[in-house]
């Protein structure tokens, strides 16, 4: 039985944390708005007006920074969750986050541009910190039994502040001429409290015992986390998955080790497919869409924030999904409907844009609202599977690895859509996503392994399975599972050593 102590826990990380991804999205509204201050500050500072090309190169690094920014931090996580902790390290990220928000609130009565681009790219470090040490923090704090639902309260927080994002970037709220620092700077309020509250919630076990070995604070952490009736199971499984450790958990060691290479590809993967569902561009384009329906500009932008919210509420059922059909029908149930959804995309706007049939301006819609809602009940997955499919020693690497990869497909991917979109047109702008969508549904088909309620030495042991039936040239047996004496071959072959949860070798003294 869960805490009081958890649950604050966890809501503060969720909403101090996860929600900060706000500041991706709250930009967008408010572009006119920021252009024509930006244009302002500068014809008064230099005497003469922007150029158009240097205007939409300034607008550029105002929406990337961010981006940049969380490229940035998430090639700290690591070097962050392992040195200072899970818990301690946002905790840091939070006092970042409070920095930026107090440089947004700035810029606009000091006329600086550049303290507005290096406020957000404060917040981009914070957003790529908190995509790996979030996720981590809820997993490892959390009973098996619960792992994976706690895992996609992330996901579900980061839905929740895209649309509301949009909401908060409306000139009728805060997005107007005068309030828009204060739509950009709110962030730093949550962050604030995750700062106040979270030194009063206990270091994740896992880290308390792998890395400081303090086995009697890890034992009394569990106990604040789950009660002391349970916390004996929960510490024992934390002790044996302590002792599967060995290595020295480096980034070389995680890409030499034959028995990594195929979880490493797998975390890598799924980031990689995720972010050519296409969700950056559908995301950022979505109110052209309404546009291009005959939709009122006004009447386009709350279809939007509408279809925000639709995607949030559909990733409030991920949690339930996840624990009842697991992670990998899921997984594979989002990507091949996410492509059908742009299928459909492509087929409709192909028809209204060249072939003049307006009717297909409402199939769009129908084919947009359709992806927003397959979309949200998966999107969650690919942020828990390198916490699921690595033991303590290489989590916050094998994390660090995937959210980098992530941060980094989704910058460039938003950089060059557009672009790319203006040379082929809307309707075959889809194509690449369409394509990456179904090379990587058969690769997830046969190498990943279902991890819901399943200790790390069972997803080892099909992994290895997995493995072995691609190198051997028959992927079809990579879904069979595996013999009673290919598991134990596989135990055969490791030298582990166990202890007991009263062994002092994890005694500091």
């Amino acid at each position: 039985m869960v805490t009081f102590r958890y649950f604050l826990s966890v809501i503060t990380v969720v909403l101090g944390g996860s929600a900060q991804f706000y500041s991706y999205g709250v930009v967008n509204p408010a572009q006119v708005i920021i252009t024509s201050w930006i244009n302002q500050t500068y014809t008064e500072r230099y005497g003469t007006p922007l150029t158009l090309t240097l205007s939409n190169v300034i607008w550029s690094f105002v929406v990337s920074s961010i981006a940049i920014g969380a490229i940035v931090g998430a090639s700290l996580t690591r070097i962050i969750g392992e040195r200072y902790g899970r818990r301690n390290g946002l905790i840091m990220n939070g006092v970042a986050n409070v920095f930026a928000a107090f440089f947004e609130l700035a810029a606009k009565p000091l006329r600086s541009p550049e303290m507005l681009i290096f406020g957000r790219f404060i917040f981009g470090i914070n957003m790529g910190l908190t995509s790996g040490l979030v996720p981590m923090y809820l997993m490892e704090i959390t009973p098996g039994r619960y792992r994976g639902p706690a895992g996609t309260l992330h996901q579900v927080a980061v839905a929740f502040s895209d649309w509301f994002s949009l909401l908060i970037g409306l000139p009728e709220v805060l997005g107007s001429e005068t309030l828009w620092p204060l739509a950009f700077a709110f962030p730093g309020l949550a962050a604030l409290g995750l700062v106040i509250i979270l030194p009063f919630c206990p270091e994740s076990p896992k880290y308390t015992l792998g890395k400081k070995g303090d086995r009697e604070q890890c034992l009394k952490d569990v106990e604040i986390l789950i009660g002391p009736v349970e916390a004996p199971h929960m510490f024992e499984t934390i002790v044996r998955e302590v002792a599967l450790d060995r290595g020295t958990g480096s980034f070389y060691e995680l890409f030499t080790r034959k028995d990594l290479r195929i979880p490493v590809t797998v975390s890598i993967l799924v980031m990689i497919a995720q972010q050519f569902t296409g969700c950056t561009a559908v995301f950022a384009y979505s109110t052209d869409m309404f546009l291009n329906a005959k939709l009122e500009p006004s009447i386009a932008r709350y279809s939007t924030l509408g279809i925000g919210i639709v995607y949030f509420l559909f990733a409030c059922t991920s949690p339930y999904l996840i624990e009842k059909y697991g992670r990998r029908p899921l997984s594979i149930f989002q990507l091949g409907s996410c492509m059908i959804a742009l299928i459909l995309l492509s087929i409709f706007t192909y028809l209204q844009n060249y072939q003049g049939q307006d009717w297909a301006s409402y199939g769009t819609i129908f084919a947009l609202v359709l992806y927003m809602c397959v979309y949200g009940v998966g999107s969650p997955i690919p942020w828990i599977i390198a916490s699921e499919l690595f033991s303590q020693q290489f989590r916050a690497t094998a994390v660090t690895v995937s959210v980098f990869v992530a941060w980094t497909f989704a910058f460039v991917i938003s950089t060059i859509y557009l672009p790319f979109q203006q040379l082929v047109g809307v309707s075959f702008s889809y194509l690449p996503f369409i394509v990456v969508i179904a090379i990587s549904l058969v690769f997830i088909y046969i190498l990943l392994p279902e991890t819901r309620d399943r200790p790390i030495c069972d997803i080892v042991t099909e992994v290895h399975h997995r493995t072995a039936s691609l190198s051997a040239g028959r992927p079809w047996d990579a879904s069979r599972p595996p013999s009673r004496q290919e598991v134990q071959r596989l135990l055969d072959s490791i030298e582990v050593p166990t202890y007991a949860s009263n062994d002092t070798l994890f005694d500091e003294n």
